[in-house]
């Protein structure tokens, strides 16, 4: 039916308003925060940090695999979407060719909602150790890559995690 993103900086509360959409929409988690724990799990004493090009290569297939079985019949939001991994290459500095390729091919619907760095509630966890200066550079790249692609996004305002939610609802309700 519909595809929806939030998408933007790192730890500017995502997770907390997908989790108040979740009754409403199908919704489908973070493909990095997943890979990071699933090499954790696997024994490796290596940090996917330390392996860019392997982890850029996974998270692009991760991502067109969260893309390709979400249900047609269901409104579906995405936690980052598959363009976010042009901006994981940029980040890393690499060739974002293959990033662009695979987000060509997968689309989202309008507006893709962009999470700006919020300072007041930017946390680091064990899986998130970019200093708030990072993840705003991060944020500048998740911008880019979403213009370079021709999406018109919408900024979630700096309000408490249940009127973003409010936010969310109702562009996509005007849109379905």
């Amino acid at each position: 039916m519909a595809r929806f993103v939030i998408t933007g900086g790192l730890g500017v509360g995502k997770t907390s308003v997908l989790a108040l959409l979740e009754p409403r929409y199908d919704v489908v988690a973070e493909p990095a925060r997943e890979l990071i724990a699933e090499h954790r799990n696997a024994g490796s004493e290596t940090s996917l940090d330390h392996l860019p090009e392997l982890f850029v290569e996974r998270l692009i297939s991760r991502s067109i695999e969260k893309y390709a079985t979400a249900s047609p019949a269901a409104i579906t939001v995405f936690d980052r979407g598959v363009p976010d991994c042009v901006a994981y290459a940029m980040a890393y500095e690499l060739d974002v060719g293959p990033a662009l390729e695979a987000a060509a091919r997968c689309r989202y619907d309008a507006p893709v909602f962009l999470a700006s760095p919020w300072e007041n509630i930017y946390l680091t966890d064990d899986m998130r150790r970019a200093t708030f200066a990072q993840a705003e550079t991060f944020y500048s790249y998740v911008v880019a890559a979403y213009e370079r692609l021709g999406y018109q996004t919408v900024e979630l305002p700096k309000t408490p995690v249940e009127e973003r939610s409010a936010f969310i609802i109702d562009h996509i309700e005007a849109r379905t």
